[in-house]
């Protein structure tokens, strides 16, 4: 019995924990307008998505990290892009999507270095539609965008 609890202590330890040097990205961004904001969560700039949260005219769309989702980051190209969408399932009224992408040459390296990252971009977005009685899906929207990290 103590090595069952042992064993079960060292799984949850290890899964529970983030890698050492690893640090959450936060996305922030907002369009002209105001309208509508786009706010994430990113595990190492790169990684897996933690939460992400599309508001348009007050209304949400929340994703987590339950969502399938793919990150592109490269700072010396200006690519940040975001991908994601919900798991397949049989009822299709529950899927939703998201579609991020920094416009290259808007982006700029305000701070690189090892322990800490800042950029500032503009960037494009459409997304499965939150608000009722509109499409199923947002035209596409431009964004003011910062994303941050520190170690």
């Amino acid at each position: 019995m103590k090595r069952i609890l042992f064993c079960l202590i060292i799984i949850i330890s290890l899964t529970s924990f983030k890698t050492i040097g690893s640090a959450t990205a936060y996305l922030i961004c907002q369009s002209e307008s105001g309208r509508t904001k786009f706010k994430a969560e990113i595990q190492d700039i790169e990684g897996g998505l933690e939460k992400a949260e599309l508001t348009i005219d007050g209304i949400k769309l929340i994703f987590t990290g339950e969502e399938n989702s793919n990150v592109i980051f490269d700072s010396k190209n200006g690519v940040y892009t975001i991908a994601i969408e919900s798991k397949p399932s049989k009822d299709f009224s529950k899927y939703k999507f998201l579609k991020f992408w920094a416009i290259p040459k808007t982006f700029k390296t305000i701070i690189e270095n090892n322990v800490e990252g800042k950029y500032e971009f503009k960037a494009i977005l459409y997304s499965t539609e939150p608000r009722k009685g509109k499409d199923l899906q947002t035209p596409k929207i431009e964004l003011n965008c910062k994303l941050e990290y520190k170690i």
